[in-house]
């Protein structure tokens, strides 16, 4: 196991399926080394992440989520939690892809640490909307009530956050809107007469819209989306990123890593980029149209 493992430490262009089915397959025999990876990207990340092309790291997070490995959510959640400049070194722009999905996959029950990560002020902010998704997935997956997940956005929305942070305002309404917003309706309304979110992630319209539709028709929706539901299938989730496609006109280093690619060509950051599809992207270029991405305009 160990020298399957280590075919497969960086990323050529070419997507492994045959090395993954084989550690799919092995799960037993391939799990604690899995976690062991995991554990010493937790103890010391530049041992871990030696070059830029480095993605195993990346197949373990997606593998033992798929297997519901209960082990790696505190491991996930200490990283998730690390300074918002090393949380960038460890996962680059992959922290927008799939990162919800995979904690609600491994939740251990302790909603607490979810819960801290999402309060944490040092933590990067995309890791912090990533945990308010893993919510939103729990709820969908019934390890959550609805009401807990709204109650508790509605104090995140009226001071329990220490501090104002725009796209934080902006996930937590996206989240509300996804479990339908009805309860939080007022609360969302005065974030935007405040004008402390970010209102081109998602608009007061959007809200108004889901609430013309039943909160039925809305759930059952959301319920059945494919953003909403556990990690089942490692391959499927990855066989399409950008980064094994060979006529991807990137390079095949971690910068490329992304589910689809994206239409403009601008700088790119330093590792594991992924394109947020539902919403705009941090890597998205920005819509009021500097040019710039996102994330060096509107959403710094």
């Amino acid at each position: 196991m160990e020298q399957l493992l280590q075919t497969i430490r960086y990323n050529d262009g070419n997507f492994p399926r045959d090395e993954l089915q084989r550690i799919i397959e092995h799960k037993e025999e391939a799990i604690p080394y899995l976690l062991q990876m995991m554990g010493d990207l937790k103890e010391d990340y530049t041992l871990v992440i030696d070059r830029p092309t480095r993605i195993d790291f990346i197949y373990a997070y997606y593998l033992l989520a798929q297997f519901q490995m209960k082990e790696l959510f505190p491991i996930m959640v200490d990283l998730l939690s690390m300074p918002s400049d090393v949380c960038e070194n460890i996962f680059g722009d992959a922290i927008t892809e799939d990162i919800g999905r995979i904690l609600a996959s491994v939740y251990n029950g302790n909603i607490d640490l979810l819960l801290r990560l999402i309060e944490n002020p040092e933590a990067n902010m995309y890791a912090r909307g990533q945990a308010l998704i893993a919510l939103v997935v729990l709820v969908f997956n019934g390890q959550l009530s609805r009401e807990f997940v709204i109650n508790y956005f509605k104090q995140l929305m009226n001071g329990k956050l220490t501090e104002t942070n725009y796209y934080l305002n902006a996930e937590i309404v996206c989240c509300c809107d996804d479990l339908y917003p009805e309860e939080v309706y007022t609360d969302i309304q005065r974030l935007y007469e405040e004008q402390v979110i970010e209102a081109i992630v998602i608009g007061m319209d959007s809200i108004e819209k889901t609430l013309k539709k039943t909160k039925e028709e809305v759930l059952r929706s959301n319920q059945r989306s494919y953003k909403f539901q556990l990690i089942t299938d490692t391959i499927k989730e990855l066989q399409g990123w950008a980064c094994f496609r060979q006529d991807n006109r990137f390079n095949k280093s971690a910068n490329s890593y992304s589910k689809k690619e994206r239409s403009t060509v601008y700088e790119e950051p330093k590792r594991n980029p992924a394109v947020k599809i539902e919403k705009i992207g941090r890597n998205d270029p920005c819509a009021c149209g500097s040019g710039e991405k996102y994330k060096k305009c509107c959403g710094r």
